[in-house]
């Protein structure tokens, strides 16, 4: 079958080989392979039992990014909001000529009684994954269904796989202005991004639509086509980070390298009854 859903996740199969792989617990893609090779990393300590976020693949954030609050709300979120740690479920699924989709949804009712105080907002989230033969497209639609605006930030964390960190290069960033976060300070990218220490950085109003995470040498890499949102983050925690995280290998910096797709610059206002829409389309170089 294209689509088949087991007891934690959803399986994607491509008549033609690439597969892909859903848990239902913050909706987070956890594999995207092509030809048999895994594109995604997933940490070799990620937590799969719903305890706690997952570490890789593509978690959501959503309504905050980092830690915080949203405007207009009294509490503190956890760090990236409530929607990479609430369980999701499967809406739909469907087959055409070329793709294979998948449709998960989350909304006010299904958060937890914790977080649903600290968002007293109605909403709707409905997530589509969209596997082709060599791409991967992940779109989510946010819908404001109460009777009060409210703010948010959201962004697709990709954690793409790589073969060495130190020839890895970000093509489509050069001349937009960042804030590093490991600096504590603003800067403007002067060419490609590459990953020499820790690297946490916010990149805003990107305007190149494609951003190519290039590998070196003969290992081609991944092309990521933003529509609909404006700002890119690039991370690598490297050795001191990586070190204190208990789901993250001490030596897997190594082999990842987050670009994510999102808006969290700003925070976006949802008028009541709005709705917001943004996606990325993965493909290979």
């Amino acid at each position: 079958m294209p689509v088949s859903q087991q007891s934690n996740k959803t399986v994607l199969t491509h008549p033609l080989g690439a597969s892909a792989e859903v848990h239902f617990f913050g909706a987070t893609l956890t594999s995207w392979k092509v030809a048999s090779e895994e594109r995604i990393f997933l940490s070799e300590k990620a937590v799969l039992d719903g305890s706690k976020a997952i570490r890789g693949g593509i978690p959501l954030v959503f309504p905050v990014f980092g830690k915080g609050k949203a405007p207009h709300v009294t509490a503190s979120l956890p760090q990236h909001g409530f929607a990479r740690i609430s369980r999701w479920r499967l809406v739909n699924s469907s087959e055409d000529a070329h793709t294979v989709t998948a449709q998960f949804g989350l909304d006010h009712n299904m958060i937890s009684e914790e977080h649903r105080k600290m968002w007293p907002f109605d909403f709707s989230l409905v997530y589509t994954v969209k596997l082709g033969a060599e791409t991967i497209e992940t779109h989510l639609k946010i819908q404001n269904t109460g009777d009060q605006a409210f703010d948010f930030n959201t962004l697709l964390h990709t954690y793409f796989l790589i073969p060495d960190e130190s020839k890895v290069r970000v093509i489509g960033l050069s001349g937009v202005d960042y804030t590093d976060k490991v600096q504590q300070k603003t800067s403007r990218q002067e060419g490609e991004v590459v990953v020499r220490g820790e690297v946490d950085s916010v990149y805003a109003n990107v305007q190149t639509a494609d951003i190519q995470i290039q590998y070196g040498g003969e290992d081609g890499g991944v092309q990521l086509h933003r529509n609909g949102v404006n700002d890119i983050v690039v991370w690598n925690p490297w050795t001191e980070k990586a070190a204190g995280m208990a789901d993250f290998g001490d030596e897997e910096y190594h082999r990842m390298i987050c670009v994510e797709a999102g808006q969290v610059a700003e925070f976006i206002a949802l008028a009541a009854g709005g709705s917001w829409e943004g996606s990325q389309v993965l493909s290979l170089l």
